[in-house]
């Protein structure tokens, strides 16, 4: 049978927990910014040099580049919505469980 965590052990998975959520809760940040300003800012100074066919093409895919860096900070801070989320609910569960058992 499997030994209970103490008070302090749950306390620290659920620190852990919310220390990885909080990670990619700020990768996810970066992430909006370099697609937002960081791309943009990026592309207006090019736009007043690199013209033509090949300049429309590199703009279209920056913008194919930002849109699909967009999404992957929106799934990073739903992961990270998720991971807090079941912590919260396993740290309730088990610190109920020691209240049980004690």
């Amino acid at each position: 049978m499997k030994e209970k965590k103490s008070r302090k052990d749950i306390e620290i998975d659920f620190m852990r927990a919310c220390r990885q959520s909080e990670e990619l809760m700020d990768i996810s940040a970066g992430l909006v910014k370099i697609a937002g300003s960081g791309i943009e800012d990026t592309m207006l100074l090019l736009r007043r040099s690199f013209k033509g066919q090949n300049a429309d093409l590199f703009y279209k895919n920056a913008e194919k580049l930002k849109d699909e860096l967009l999404n992957d900070a929106q799934e990073l801070a739903r992961v990270a919505g998720s991971i807090y989320a079941m912590a919260n609910v396993v740290y309730e569960a088990e610190m109920r469980s020691l209240s049980l058992v004690c």
